[in-house]
């Protein structure tokens, strides 16, 4: 289906595929879930000991420990950051295991110092918040841990959850959103899906580009902003092919991967110089190929192997390759680079093949071998005067084509999912948002009812009733806080990114953005669920309480 193959079809004479997809979306949901309660439950001491240094830093007495206590964790925190690469990059059994243990030891250690090192210091400056109802509260959130821990457990699954899927439609928001300038357009064949254009088109465009266009629309960066891509489909295994042993190759000018293919423009050190010198090397050597990591694993391959594959949709020819590097991690998966150039002389060299060819013939593909061409371009007007010439058949008459902005054609391919996209963004997560607002109301209204007693006792010693509203919502909020922020900041910081395969899209990445969202998200939720019972806690009558006591 991705790559326009027949769907299969039920036995009803629908597409199946839409059952399987929205199949492999529940159980890819499911799997969040668990990976959710599972690191929630994991960074429970964190929690616990966020709110002890919390307490530390509400009480003036206990200045020493209180710093101690933050200084320790900060430092504790930084040394694990530091250690994470160090042990993860040892060539040994485990040591990418120990090091991610590292790293997660790190963002467990970091909330205990930095936010009760905020209240330290903010403490003095919020009069309306006195110290003694700052410890009361810490103090009450410690003091019932079961319930504490299953309400932050529920917020944390929720906000992580949500900012996983926040992932994926803020990464396609931004791929299918319309920019007003240097943006990309996508040649492709009017009526055919998949796309297929003959070799020739790509010289014809790139000229009508480069000298058609006037020389303020033309691509800032010349014949680096035009490029190509060829879909190439090959097995290992040409007798038995299965999906474990295909590989899917974009055919592509090496020399322009760093600067027109979307999402490597952000790599920076290691990974980008690694990239960069692959590249060089599959210009030097057209049989170079640069493979993801799932790909690699699955065929139980390694870089500086060879590599050769039967063509499939380039039928009765070999490929042989050798494997040069690997796309960083999350980029393009399942996906393989290969030189545009060894496949035009592949082509080239069928009609002398006796043995596949023994009339002689062209390759059916020669004529189709070109899927998809990609430009930048300056502003809108630019694109207008681009597409009048995409359309003059005088010039692209062979086949008939059109030229469409990337946003629009990454839309149209993600077609199938729209639905499924729209439930999750308008049925799925408010449906979740209030799922977690009830669960929040219902264990603080079971401890308000609990505590009667004590908030009585609170308005004896002469706090006012707004003091109580305070200890409650603060309470509340103080857990969407650090369940919020947490599970934001394991999301952004840990995990990094959600594998999902969509299209080619093999991986989205979280955005920083999440670790506002996040505690913000936990926040409004407490607030939601909380309100009601605080606003009871408030109005408690002390003689009602105590005459029932008596």
């Amino acid at each position: 289906m991705g790559f326009g193959m027949p769907p299969d079809m039920g036995g009803m004479g629908f597409d199946s595929s839409i059952l399987q997809l929205a199949g492999y979306l529940f159980m890819g949901l499911v799997g969040l879930i668990f990976l959710a309660i599972l690191l929630g439950i994991a960074t429970l001491p964190s929690f616990f000991f966020t709110l002890w240094n919390l307490e530390l830093a509400a009480d003036e007495t206990r200045a020493v420990t209180r710093w101690a206590s933050i200084v320790g964790c900060g430092a504790a925190a930084l040394a694990c950051f530091e250690l994470h690469p160090l042990v993860a990059a040892v060539p040994a059994p485990g040591a990418a295991f120990v090091g991610w243990l590292f790293k997660f030891t790190g963002y467990l250690l970091l909330t205990p110092a930095a936010v009760p090192a905020l209240v330290a210091v903010a403490a003095p400056l919020l009069p309306m918040f006195p110290r003694k109802l700052l410890s009361l509260m810490f103090r009450g959130l410690r003091r019932s841990m079961l319930r504490t821990s299953l309400t932050y457990l529920a917020l944390f699954v929720l906000t992580l959850v949500l900012c996983l899927i926040y992932a994926v439609l803020y990464m396609i928001g931004n791929a299918t959103s319309e920019k007003e300038a240097n943006f990309k357009a996508i040649v492709t064949h009017k009526t055919t899906i998949p796309s297929q254009m003959p070799a020739g088109y790509y010289t014809r465009f790139r000229d009508a580009c480069l000298e058609d266009l006037p020389p303020e629309m033309r691509p800032v960066n010349g014949d680096k902003d035009i490029m190509s891509w060829s879909f190439v489909l090959g097995t290992t295994d040409k007798v038995n092919q299965r999906k474990e042993n295909m590989v899917f190759l974009f055919a592509l000018e090496p020399d322009k991967v760093m600067t027109m293919m979307d999402g490597l423009d952000d790599l920076t050190g290691e990974e980008k110089e690694l990239l960069e010198q692959a590249c060089a090397v599959m210009r030097a050597n057209p049989r170079a190929i640069v493979m993801s990591k799932s790909r690699l694993k699955a065929l139980n391959l390694q870089v500086g192997q060879k590599l050769k594959l039967s063509g499939i949709n380039y039928a009765n020819i070999l490929f042989e390759f050798e494997i040069i590097g690997e796309l960083p991690e999350g980029k393009y998966e399942g996906v393989s680079f290969m030189n545009k150039e060894y496949l035009i002389k592949q082509l080239e060299a069928y009609p002398r093949d006796t043995v596949n060819n023994q009339k002689g013939e062209a390759h059916p593909m020669m004529d189709k071998c070109i899927n998809l061409i990609w430009v930048k371009l300056p502003t809108k007007e630019a694109f207008e005067r681009l597409s009048q010439i995409v359309n003059d058949r005088s010039k692209f008459g062979t086949v008939p084509v059109k030229l469409e902005t990337a946003s629009s054609g990454i839309g149209t391919w993600l077609g199938a999912f729209k639905d499924i996209f729209w439930g999750i963004k308008y049925i799925l997560v408010p449906a979740m948002i209030g799922i977690m607002s009830l669960v929040v109301a219902n264990a603080l209204s079971i401890s308000v009812r609990e505590r009667r007693t004590e908030m009585a006792v609170l308005k004896v010693l002469g706090f006012q009733p707004h003091h109580v509203l305070l200890v409650v919502l603060g309470e509340a909020l103080l857990v969407g806080l650090l369940g919020g922020g947490m599970s934001a900041l394991m999301a952004w910081g840990l995990l990094g990114s959600v594998k999902f395969q969509i299209m080619f899209f093999g991986a989205f990445f979280v955005p920083m953005n999440a670790l506002v969202y996040g505690p913000a998200l936990g926040m409004a939720v407490s607030f939601a669920g909380c309100i009601g019972p605080a606003l009871a806690a408030k109005n408690v009558k002390v003689a009602q309480v105590f005459a029932r006591v008596a």
